[in-house]
Order: structure tokens, then sequence, then C-alpha cells
């Protein structure tokens, strides 16, 4: 009869220290990851010595955006968000260089978190959606720019503009370790957590190389072209246009998922979400491309507006807001706005987001 009533004990010491035993596993492990998790994320926010490669250090500034992105959200300090890139600023030094998120902010009385950068595009603002949907503490207003530029293949071949290495930083943010991954870890084989994790962050190549030789036929065409009685500058000029906005915009693109993704998730968020494309040239380069460069910024703007008007997002088309004597860089075919352009696009903003918003209320509603 003893030996009966010691069997079930028996028993449950074992399964107590199985449990035991699996929870101090679990717990070492996660540990162990936590360690490695926040070695990375130091690291990669870290500006590297000046020895270092120039690719390096960007890539260390950038991810220190994000960073601070990421400890601003968690302190609930960002009550609104605009991801724009470098047209957000000025780039004229006889005039104040004020950004058109401070405008904007001061319009409609809003608390305004600027995220932008150099060519940033949604292959980052998704990620910073992403950031925000599991963040705890989310913006209530989220404002996104579009730039018809970020179309071209630029942003899916060039290390400067694809941001590969902030993509898996912003991927790494937004998911820290938890003890569902000490499992996937330990049969992995690999023993040093930072290099799991970096592996589970990795970005794949893109992919886009057969889709881009298709949209981009017309567009070789009128680069291959002349056009005679243009200055060596100019001619310069209007190969860049033709570069920047001449490619064909299929439901395909890859920007357009990206753009989709961005807005999904920052719904999914409850953030109100606002999308705009921002200015072009359109004058500037009908003069040197012709009447084809007006229609297809117009076709192209169409396009993205209804194919986001589809998904139920809210874009507005400030694509041929601004005159040509707007445009700065002149020697550049790119976005960038003197303050008049720019005060513009901020009342543009503030007169579209004065329509959704509650009276009284100065922040817009979930």
């Amino acid at each position: 009869m003893q030996r009966q009533h010691s069997t079930p004990c028996f028993l449950c010491v074992l399964v107590a220290a199985t449990i035991f035993l699996v929870a101090l596993l679990l717990g070492h492990g996660h540990r162990s990851l936590s360690t490695g998790y926040k070695s990375l994320v130091t690291i990669g926010a870290t500006t590297p010595p000046d020895s270092a490669p120039e690719q390096q250090r960007t890539d260390a500034y950038h991810n220190a955006v994000a960073l601070a992105f990421r400890d601003a959200l968690h302190k609930g300090d960002v009550a609104a968000v605009y991801f724009n890139d470098s047209v957000m600023g000025g780039h004229n030094d006889d005039e104040p260089r004020t950004t058109i998120a401070t405008m904007l902010g001061d319009l409609r009385g809003l608390s305004i978190h600027p995220v932008s950068g150099p060519g940033y595009a949604a292959t980052l603002f998704r990620e910073y959606a992403e950031l925000i949907a599991k963040a705890q503490q989310r913006p209530r207003l989220a404002i996104v720019s579009i730039n018809l530029r970020a179309f071209s293949d630029d942003w899916f071949f060039t290390p400067r503009w694809m941001y590969a290495a902030t993509v898996d930083y912003l991927r790494l943010l937004a998911s820290p370790p938890t003890l569902a991954d000490v499992p996937a870890w330990l049969v992995s084989g690999e023993r040093d957590p930072a290099v799991w994790w970096t592996a589970r962050t990795r970005r794949d190549a893109s992919g886009h190389e057969t889709l881009f030789r298709e949209i981009n036929a017309r567009r070789n065409r009128l680069m291959a072209a002349t056009k005679p009685g243009l200055s060596p500058e100019e001619a310069k000029r209007r190969q860049l246009f033709i570069k920047h906005y001449m490619t064909d915009i299929p439901a395909s693109h890859p920007m357009i998922g990206h753009l989709l993704d961005t807005a999904a998730r920052l719904s999914r968020a409850g953030v109100t979400t606002l999308f705009y494309l921002t200015p072009i040239d359109v004058e500037g380069g009908m003069s040197l491309v012709g009447g084809e460069f007006a229609a297809t910024v117009s076709d192209s703007a169409r396009r993205v507006v209804r194919t986001l008007a589809e998904a139920g997002v809210d874009c507005l088309d400030l694509s041929a807001l601004l005159p040509e004597d707007q445009f700065v860089d002149r020697d550049y075919a790119c976005e960038h706005l003197n303050l008049a352009g720019r005060r513009q696009v901020a009342e543009a903003l503030a007169a579209h987001l004065a329509k959704r918003t509650v009276p009284g209320d100065k922040v817009l509603p979930r």
C-alpha cells in the first residue's frame, strides 16, 4: 500500500521539478536574449569612430533617429507624428528654415513630432508604423508625405535611399525579446543571441529587377532621346526630371505596397492618418521635358490617390500645388521648397485637417 501512495507523490515531484527546470531555462534564455538585444540596440545607434566607413556612420545616425522616436513613444510624448523627407525643412540660408511641421503645428495648435530625413519614404514609414502599432502609448494623428520620386528604382537598388540597415533596426526595435522567443533561439543552435537577433531582422534583397525593367522602359527611351537647344546644365536637369518622375506606377509597384502596409498598421493602432503627395515642380519639368511630363505626374498622382482611397485611406494630392518659383536647388530636379512654398503646404494640410477635427478639439479624435 505504501508503494502505491509513493508513486503519485514521486510523479508530482518529478513534474514540479521539470516545470521548475523549464522555467529556469526559459528565464536564463530570456535574460541572455535581452542582453544580446540591448547590445544590438545600443551599438546600432552609436556613432562609430571617424575611421569607420561613411555608410556605417550614416546608418548610425538614422538608427539614432528611430531610437529617439521609440523612446518618445514609450514616454507618451508623441501626440502627433509627421513622416517626411528632406522637403520638410529649409534649403536656403537667405530665409528662415522653419519646417512644415513647425508651421502646421502652429496653425493647428498641435505638438508634432517630426520624423524626416533625406530620401525617407514608406520603405521606412511602414516600419515606424509597426513600432507605433506595438506601443502602449500611441499618437492620435499621423501625417505621411508621399514623394513621387520615391517610386523610381533608386529607392530599391541604391544603398543611400534603401536604408536597409535602418529598416532592420526598426524591426529590431518593434520586436523586443519575449519568453516565446527562447525555444526558437535554443533550437537554432546559435549560441550568440546578438547574432540570432541580427539574422532574424535581416532584410531580404528586393527582387524587383524584372518589374523595374518593365516600368522604366518608357522612361529610359525618353532619357536616351535628346532635346535640341538646351545648355549642358539644362540637358542634365532634363535627364533628372525624367529619371525622378517618369517611372510608370502600376498597382503592383512595391512602393504602393509599402504605403498600404503603412496605412494598415496605423489603422490597426487606431491612429487617424492623413497621407499627401508632396508638390512637384511641374512647370520646370514641362519646360525641359514637354507636356508628357505633366501628364505623367498627374496620372501617377491619380493612381496613388485612387489606390489609397480604395483601401479607405485619406490622401490629399498637392503634387501640382506650387509654381516653379517656389522650388529651390534650381540645378537639381527635386522637391525642395522655399519658405513660401513650405507655408502653402502647411496651410493646405491644416485646412484639410480642419474638416476632420471635432469643433473645439485641437487634436483629431481617433
